[in-house]
């Protein structure tokens, strides 16, 4: 019997561990992302991805979804800076119109991360636009520089110039397949 119990208690060591390995950068379980300590949670990630999908027809990846969060967080106060800002209601109507013109219901209630991803897609349209988008934009990137970003390694990896990129695995072969241009980047 006490040899039985050493081989549950190993392996319950052993499990353990590997959800710690598993759970990557995350200080909480179920985290995608922190931004300076703000966390955008795996929950969050997943409502986005599949609600920008339902409003818009877009097809995207939790991963690109996450990068977009990240970068929300950082832009989002820039943006505004600069009068580029939009309220949680200008935001939601305008997804209700994208999807209404495009023959899809209306959506009820949209989570909060859907509505940051769409005032980020709808904040770098119009910047990218404006006479000071380079000032604007090089304003993200040395936030996104300065910032403490870690990413859930189911997420993707921060490549150099801190995209994040999915994670690729060698052991897994996959047929070559077009990756969709990420929302709003």
């Amino acid at each position: 019997m006490t040899l039985r119990r050493s081989r549950l208690a190993r392996c319950a060591v052993a499990l353990a561990a590997a959800g710690a390995a598993a759970a990557g950068c995350s200080a909480q379980p179920g985290t995608a992302a922190t931004v300076d300590g703000t966390r955008i949670s795996e929950n969050a990630v997943d409502d986005a991805t599949r609600e920008w999908v339902e409003v818009s027809g877009q097809q995207v990846s939790a991963s690109q979804v996450a990068h977009t969060l990240v970068q929300a967080e950082l832009f989002e106060p820039i943006a505004r800076e600069h009068g580029f800002g939009y309220s949680d209601q200008q935001v939601t109507q305008t997804l209700t119109d994208v999807a209404t013109s495009q023959g899809r219901p209306a959506p009820g209630s949209l989570s909060p991360a859907v509505v940051d991803l769409a005032r980020f897609v709808l904040q770098q349209g119009e910047i990218a636009q404006s006479p000071e988008a380079d000032r604007i934009l090089g304003q993200l990137g040395e936030a996104t520089d300065q910032a403490e970003i870690e990413v859930n390694p189911r997420y993707g990896t921060r490549d150099a110039a801190g995209q994040i990129v999915p994670t690729s695995y060698d052991w897994i072969h996959r047929q070559p397949e077009e990756t969709p241009a990420p929302p709003g980047g």
